[in-house]
């Protein structure tokens, strides 16, 4: 298995781009940097991308993480000014249609649940904050404070109420709803240092994590559903590895792959085998002139984005 770079798009010339998102029909790429924009990205009619869009009139300070919302036309953004934005897409454009307030300095993430009821926001405050979306009105449902460092990530699990957080006190959290509130219902700890990101499996029995530690862990959840360390992936990177996504299994592929970036300007793509080990089946060296800050499948083809310190974002079409 190869990666093939089919496209570079230049989010901005002179600093990092911070993350990118696919909108749910994978026609549409988000990515935000630190020049406090939002660049949404459009296929041609020749195959190649072209930037459609620019968001500039929202945040102060950089920004850190967008997601879409499972409906297509809302879009999430967090910055370090400390707030989250929700923006409408009417006809192609886009209007923040609300702020959401709460943490007390940098917001590190944004993403909705697969139900759209949801939306959790993470932050360097230490708290995790879960929001209620109805009718475009978002509401604090619950605010956690289980982590005694930055959280650096968040992310749903693909089908339940139920959410992960990555932490700079090397460690993961699971969060289930109890009632009207939210709890923290497990620890992970298997990391030596810095948890960056987590990413669920399609089925949801699965979860993996990369750390500063220069790892990929593979969780497995037991007849209870609490999860386990099943493996571990030491070699696919020599520096900190900064972002993991877990490919959500297209039409005609049977196998799920799993994308991490990291410090040592690589790409990586990783595979559970049949004996449950991660294995690396494809590495990309040199795929950024410098960090790699984001990986994002496309959900509906086999095409990886990927953003880093160069501020650029490079498109890969993966290939046997």
């Amino acid at each position: 298995m190869k990666l093939r770079q089919s496209a570079s798009l230049a989010h901005r010339p002179d600093g990092p781009v911070w993350h990118v998102s696919w909108s749910p029909r994978g026609n549409t790429l988000a990515s935000c940097a630190a020049d406090r924009t939002i660049r949404l990205w459009t296929s041609s009619t020749g195959g190649g991308w072209a930037c459609a869009t620019v968001l500039e009139e929202g945040h102060q300070r950089t920004i850190r993480w967008v997601s879409w919302a499972p409906c297509g036309s809302l879009l999430a953004s967090c910055s370090f000014d400390g707030i989250a934005m929700i923006w409408r897409c009417d006809d192609g454009e886009f209007d923040c249609i609300a702020s959401l307030e709460g943490h007390e300095n940098e917001v590190k993430a944004v993403e909705w649940s697969a139900s759209g009821q949801y939306i959790a926001t993470c932050g360097r405050d230490k708290s995790v904050f879960v929001w209620e979306a109805e009718d475009e009105q978002f509401d604090v449902a619950a605010v956690v404070h289980s982590h005694t460092q930055d959280v650096k990530s968040v992310t749903w699990h693909p089908s339940e109420d139920m959410l992960a957080s990555a932490s700079y006190d090397d460690t993961i959290k699971i969060y289930t709803q109890d009632g009207d509130d939210w709890r923290c219902s497990q620890t992970l700890s298997a990391h030596s240092s810095t948890v960056w990101a987590v990413a669920f499996s399609a089925d949801g029995r699965s979860l993996v994590s990369c750390s500063d530690d220069h790892s990929v862990i593979l969780w497995k959840a037991d007849s209870k559903g609490q999860f386990e360390r099943a493996s571990a992936q030491e070699e696919a990177h020599d520096r900190p590895v900064y972002a993991v996504d877990w490919q959500k299994p297209t039409e005609g592929e049977n196998l799920e792959l799993i994308a991490t970036a990291g410090g040592d300007d690589a790409v990586c793509v990783l595979a559970v085998s049949a004996s449950g080990q991660l294995e690396v089946v494809c590495r990309q060296p040199k795929a950024h002139k410098g960090d790699v800050n984001t990986v994002g499948w496309n959900p509906s083809e086999r095409l990886l984005a990927s953003g880093g310190d160069d501020g650029e974002i490079h498109l890969w079409r993966c290939e046997e």
